[in-house]
């Protein structure tokens, strides 16, 4: 009995103790932390152009326009109207060109090493989150983004029996396409003694005299248009049956960046980066349905398909569509030049900093009779403290 009461007055105790060590070993290793970060900051630099302040903590507060123009073009042969009891052979291009959206968000780092999340309000909402690590002489980023939309342009031309095709409209998908975009980029400058990268993006430093720099990089960058959905049956016909795209695309960088100071506090930043894709990779996932939508309507299927209907405004009918995956293509495409463009503006102002920045990429990516292309840009402005 004296055992237990022994053990019931020492357990509690114990646990506190071990709590307590917990604690300790964590503020260890978040100082030792604190420390490297600390000394890869200011290492190699001169500080007659690099100033380093003395709160090591950023707070930002962020505004975000961004907007973006896809181009997605697929060819139908003679071979595969042919297969559909049909002669002629058409282009389909789609632009996916959404309205400009905004978001609001936040971002909170340790020199330069940190955390951003915001989130959009407009029609096409959708989330962003980023993350990034700057160095002395190394930049590494991580930018994802998730949207909907269903907002496109259609371009038809080519021949069919009837004659010379050509169309252009204007169009909603059924259901929402849902494009997801990952961009990992990772910059190494050469010119780290007087030039820093964090002074123009993340203000983590100051720069107080004017200087350039080469920069080498790699970047990758991943993108997935999904429209499957039984409602979208009709447009995933005339894109050859493709429901799902996924581009996976490899890049070395060599560009050159350049931080002018015109008066003291003011930074002016530009900064131009072409990359050469030399893994370009596109996964196509194939779907077929139960509606035939090159048929005349009212026309019988002789593979069992419906025709598509007399009066396509009556949506009804799309009870009935089925639709389900039939094949998964992988293939590969050559090097292609790609370029990434950024501007920004830094303004100091004590333990405040306002800044405003813009930023330009382009992909593309070509496979066989398939073609995508991606234009983005996006301007941001913030303000920020540090603690």
């Amino acid at each position: 009995m004296k055992k237990w009461v022994v053990y019931l007055l020492i357990f509690p105790f114990c646990n506190l103790v071990l709590a307590q060590e917990k604690k300790n070993w964590v503020l260890r290793n978040l100082g030792k932390l604190g420390a490297f970060i600390d000394t890869m900051t200011v290492r190699g630099i001169d500080p007659s152009y690099i100033e380093v302040p003395q709160k090591p903590w950023q707070l930002i507060l962020r505004y975000n326009t961004n907007d973006m123009h896809m181009t997605s073009r697929t060819k139908i042969d003679q071979e595969q109207l042919a297969a559909r009891g049909l002669e002629g052979e058409l282009n389909w291009e789609t632009t996916i060109k959404p309205m400009a959206t905004t978001s609001v968000g936040a971002w909170i780092g340790y020199r330069g090493y940190g955390l951003g999340y915001s989130y959009s309000f407009n029609k096409q909402q959708g989330q962003n989150f980023a993350f990034s690590a700057t160095g002395s002489n190394y930049s590494v980023s991580i930018h994802l983004r998730r949207f909907k939309t269903s907002e496109m342009g259609v371009h038809v031309w080519g021949y069919d029996e009837g004659g010379t095709v050509d169309e252009t409209f204007d169009g909603e998908s059924f259901d929402p396409l849902t494009i997801h975009t990952t961009m990992v980029n990772g910059f190494y400058m050469l010119n780290s003694k007087r030039f820093s990268h964090a002074a123009a993006y993340d203000q983590s430093v100051i720069q107080r005299r004017s200087a350039g720099s080469l920069v080498l990089g790699a970047a990758w960058f991943y993108q997935s248009l999904d429209y499957v959905s039984n409602l979208n049956a009709m447009l995933i016909q005339y894109v050859d049956n493709i429901g799902r795209i996924q581009v996976y695309e490899g890049s070395l960088t060599v560009g050159y960046a350049y931080n002018w100071v015109p008066v003291k506090n003011l930074l002016v930043n530009v900064t131009a980066l072409p990359m050469i894709t030399f893994f370009n990779q596109a996964k196509t996932h194939l779907y077929e349905s139960n509606y035939d939508v090159f048929l005349e309507p009212g026309t019988p299927s002789p593979d069992g398909k419906k025709p598509f209907p007399e009066d396509e405004y009556d949506y009804s009918w799309m009870d009935d569509i089925t639709i389900y995956k039939t094949d998964t293509k992988t293939k590969h495409g050559n090097v292609s030049i790609n370029f990434d463009a950024r501007a920004s503006v830094t303004y100091q102002l004590g333990n405040y900093f306002l800044n405003i920045y813009g930023q330009l990429s382009h992909y593309r990516h070509h496979l066989d009779d398939n073609k995508l292309r991606n234009s983005e840009w996006s301007v941001n402005a913030s303000i920020g403290i540090r603690l």
